[in-house]
């Protein structure tokens, strides 16, 4: 019963009243009678009550403070929060934003690099264009010209065509004049590039015999200008440059076998030395030849009165053989460039190495200085004739049909 009772004094009464509301109109009479009831039981209390009255007012004053201020550190920390969670949002938004630049500024780097390399590219191009245009254009001139010499030369094969109809009809002794022309021109290289006047001269004459068979009194000029070409071929001295290269090749195929040099002592004997005799009587007179002989040839001393070749090592006497062909192969080319000097030198020269280093009485070598001494006195002539007089008649021949005028081929 006493812990139902409340007390009038507690916290939890204190804090009612406070928080209670405000007596309405009806109540206050009710409330006033009981202030004097409460006032007049307990009139001897009085100074005690006063006494503790002030400390729950304060109390009271107190505990709304703190809502305030918890209201108002609640408010901070919400106001907190939210300027951490703004700054670090606008951190982000900083932190994106300098990406973004660095991207920008890369891509912005990279476009610069792309497009010098595309100015690059399109100067390639340009210079490439510009070559190929010149070139085009070089081109284009020289194909100008090809077609201007290809008019000229179409129109030069129509006149010769028109000319060899003309002479067709002018003569039909025609080809055999042509071909008197061929062989004439064929006994031209004959003569000077190969150096054969018997072959020329052959020529010459198949030239006058198809002349001949044209039967035409107009030529008699052509033909006695063949006679004279004919006659001056004859008269020509060349040297048989065919025989003399084969001459030489047997002298380089011999070299290998021709013995060398060897020291050859050739000591008189004694003559002052009887004979050993096949008698026994004379047994005396043999063992005192014998030990006569036996004692005199113990030590023998000679004299020599030429002097002694020294031997050569194989490798010497390589080098020696392959020398001296070598001077032989250089009088080949002499002869065919028509050089006197340096194939007489060459000849000579081999020639003096085969009698200073082989053997002088072996027949083979024998043969070959007769050989190279014979080659020696050959003499190289040129040819001296440089055109023939039926050339340019047989040109006319074949060109007009006819041996023109001198009057006319000067007009």
């Amino acid at each position: 019963m006493e812990n139902n009772k409340k007390d009038p004094n507690s916290p939890a009464n204190q804090e009612e009243k406070i928080i209670s509301p405000a007596p309405s109109a009806d109540e206050k009479p009710a409330t006033a009678k009981k202030t004097q009831t409460n006032q007049s039981s307990t009139g001897k209390n009085k100074p005690h009550e006063q006494s503790k009255s002030t400390p729950t007012n304060q109390q009271g004053h107190r505990q709304s403070s703190s809502w305030w201020i918890r209201l108002g550190v609640l408010l901070s920390l919400v106001i907190a929060i939210t300027a951490t969670l703004g700054c670090y949002w606008l951190y982000l938004q900083l932190d994106k934003q300098d990406g973004s630049q660095a991207q920008l500024g890369k891509n912005i780097s990279e476009q610069v690099k792309q497009n010098q390399s595309l100015k690059y590219e399109i100067q390639q191009v340009e210079m490439t264009s510009n070559k190929r245009l010149s070139t085009l254009e070089q081109q284009q001139l020289n194909d100008t010209k090809a077609y201007a010499k290809l008019a000229e030369l179409q129109q030069s094969t129509k006149l010769l065509q028109e000319r060899v109809n003309v002479i067709a009809q002018r003569s039909p002794n025609h080809w055999m004049a042509s071909e008197a022309e061929y062989l004439v021109r064929m006994a031209g290289r004959k003569l000077w590039l190969e150096n054969d006047p018997q072959t020329a001269m052959g020529l010459l004459q198949s030239a006058d015999e198809r002349i001949s068979a044209m039967k035409d009194p107009a030529l008699t000029a052509l033909r006695k200008a063949l006679a004279d070409d004919i006659n001056k071929v004859k008269t020509l001295k060349t040297t048989d440059i065919t025989n003399t290269i084969f001459e030489l090749d047997t002298v380089i195929d011999s070299l290998t076998l021709l013995p060398l040099n060897r020291a050859n002592e050739n000591f008189a004997k004694g003559s002052g030395t009887q004979p050993i005799t096949n008698s026994i009587d004379d047994w005396q007179q043999n063992l005192a030849r014998t030990w006569h002989d036996l004692t005199d040839g113990f030590i023998t001393i000679r004299k020599r009165t030429t002097d002694l070749e020294p031997l050569l090592s194989p490798e010497q006497q390589w080098y020696l053989v392959e020398n001296i062909r070598n001077k032989l192969l250089q009088a080949q080319l002499s002869l065919y460039r028509f050089d006197q000097t340096n194939y007489q030198q060459s000849i000579v020269l081999a020639d003096k190495w085969l009698q200073q280093y082989f053997d002088l009485t072996d027949p083979k070598t024998q043969q070959a200085i007769e050989a190279l001494d014979k080659l020696a006195k050959v003499k190289i002539e040129k040819v001296t004739l440089n055109k023939f007089q039926a050339s340019p008649l047989l040109q006319q021949l074949v060109t007009y049909g006819e041996i023109m005028p001198a009057e006319e081929l000067a007009q």
